[in-house]
């Protein structure tokens, strides 16, 4: 079976992330590899990841963590949900 190049894949913007999408979410074709889907998402809506960002917002697919994801050297397939969600802080 040939390896597809694009899957449709919903994207969610939770909260202070909607400011770079402007949109809660939205559906996406995207590379089924993780590392490329990340890089096409934050390139497309221009999201000034390394920093701050990056140490204060989960990305979660499937409901895992995009690390552990990432690590199991899965893919991402037609419908999976892609969600940014921001660290709320206490105190």
């Amino acid at each position: 079976m040939e390896k597809k190049n694009t899957v449709e894949v919903t994207v969610k913007f939770i909260t202070i992330m909607q400011k770079f999408s402007h949109q809660k979410k939205i559906v996406m074709s995207l590379p089924p590899e993780p590392e490329k889907t990340l890089q096409v998402i934050i390139n497309k809506f221009d999201i000034p990841w390394k920093g701050k960002l990056e140490k204060s917002v989960r990305i979660f697919v499937r409901g895992q963590h995009w690390e552990s994801f990432v690590e199991k050297k899965k893919s991402l397939k037609d419908g999976d949900e892609i969600a940014f969600i921001p660290i709320s802080g206490g105190g």
